[in-house]
């Protein structure tokens, strides 16, 4: 009687990606685009042209984003882009939210990875670590062990570089502080994505 969409093991979040399509259209795309890809960490920076001091920056990021939903819309969104870099940020929703484990999360970042590879095998790939969200710091075990295991895969695959950009949101107490983040406890503030940007700055070729 209903047609409900297929399932693609994940949330759907179809309003944020026709958002994110007229306004591509509406804006035009750089000559050299810098793709960020990922969920709303991504989605919300909307000072990330200024804070990384490059108008090649197209964001792509869209809710609820998982490692699953990325692959899905891949075609949609990142392909046409054409991308000479792309920034993922991927696995928080994967694993607070789908209720994966980490080994599982790391399958979905290798299928991902694979796919970008076939449709765009010039792109430069780089891969953020998992954040250490406050809200979430009940799922710090499986994040932590996703980032040691993504970040060793990462340095075996080729054109694909790790970053963990989140040192400067841990205190010396190696707990998360929460200056850095909206009251959510989830998303970064303005300060947050002051200490992404100087990482992003200091570790990665992109802004060269």
């Amino acid at each position: 009687m209903y047609d409900f969409p297929a399932s693609i093991g994940t949330s759907r979040h179809e309003n944020d990606i026709v958002a994110i399509l007229a306004r591509l259209q509406r804006i035009g795309l750089p000559a050299n685009p810098i793709a960020l890809y990922g969920s709303s960490s991504f989605r919300i920076w909307s000072s990330v042209t200024e804070d990384l001091g490059s108008l090649d920056i197209v964001n792509l990021g869209f809710g609820g984003g998982t490692y699953l939903s990325a692959s899905h819309y891949l075609d949609k969104l990142l392909v046409p882009l054409n991308p000479t870099q792309v920034l993922l940020y991927f696995g928080e929703n994967d694993i607070a939210s789908d209720g994966l484990k980490a080994e599982t999360t790391l399958q979905h970042l290798q299928d991902l990875r694979y796919r970008i590879s076939q449709a765009l095998p010039l792109a430069e790939v780089t891969v953020l670590a998992i954040k250490p969200s406050p809200a979430r710091w009940i799922y710090r075990h499986e994040f932590g062990l996703f980032n040691e295991q993504a970040q060793d895969w990462c340095h075996n695959c080729e054109q694909t570089t790790w970053l963990d950009p989140n040192a400067g949101l841990l205190g010396e107490n190696g707990l998360p502080m929460f200056r850095y983040y909206l009251p959510d406890l989830v998303h970064l503030n303005t300060a947050g994505y002051a200490v992404w940007s100087e990482a992003l700055k200091k570790s990665h070729s992109l802004l060269n």
